[in-house]
């Protein structure tokens, strides 16, 4: 089976991709409160952690795409001399990745690969947050000519209203009364008729509460075997 040739697009769109986005969704986890409501200096420091982190990703993407795949030793351009050709000085740390093979190439050909990544970053300098007084600018949400040609739309009567209506559900039937205030509205007829109250004397309030003041106002009468017609 034949290998598939390195693609450094790919490499770029596995790492820099997620990288991009678990440093945004990182943002958004520790943003305090949603986006609009912070001051602007709170929203351009965020901007700058995520600016910085971009600019590193798009870097990187840029020396992998330059590199296809060969070994690369990443330096500064110090000085160019053309005199009888070209003489290049680049200044590279000791530190630097595959510097070995660097040494080893003495007398060979080499390829010299310019991967500036600063064209690719041009414009996010103006990328700031948003002015606290922004919620003050209140009228000019919508232009003065929103709204124009609606009177000719509706043949110049405005009391026209174009609307969908909609049925409303019924409403809900009142809850009656709980057990307990029938019960309580039951001993309130018992205590009245034992205080020698008519049944006339009955409250104004729910019918099923009166129902149970009247039970109990008789309840005390047939108890006490009293003659429950009123004076």
């Amino acid at each position: 089976m034949k290998a598939q040739p390195f693609d450094p697009r790919e490499m770029t769109a596995t790492t820099i991709g997620r990288d991009l986005l678990s440093a945004l969704v990182t943002e958004l986890k520790l943003l305090p409160k949603p986006w609009a409501k912070l001051p602007q200096s709170k929203q351009d420091d965020i901007i700058d952690r995520l600016r910085d982190r971009v600019d590193a990703n798009i870097k990187m993407a840029v020396h992998l795409i330059a590199s296809e795949g060969r070994t690369v030793v990443q330096g500064d351009l110090d000085q160019v001399t053309i005199k009888d050709g070209a003489k290049v000085v680049i200044k590279i740390g000791r530190g630097a990745e595959s510097l070995h093979d660097l040494y080893d190439s003495q007398g060979k050909a080499v390829l010299i690969v310019v991967a500036d990544a600063q064209p690719h970053a041009a414009g996010m300098e103006k990328v700031r947050g948003e002015a606290d007084q922004r919620a003050m600018n209140l009228g000019k949400e919508y232009t003065d000519q929103d709204g124009d040609g609606m009177d000719e739309a509706g043949g110049g009567d405005s009391n026209i209203v174009d609307a969908e209506f909609r049925e409303l559900p019924p409403p809900d039937a009142p809850a009656g009364p709980t057990e307990d205030q029938l019960e309580q509205a039951c001993v309130d007829g018992y205590n009245a008729a034992a205080a020698g109250q008519p049944e006339s004397d009955c409250p104004v309030m729910d019918g099923q509460l009166c129902i149970q003041w009247v039970k109990g106002w008789k309840q005390w009468h047939e108890e006490h075997g009293e003659d429950q017609t009123e004076d």
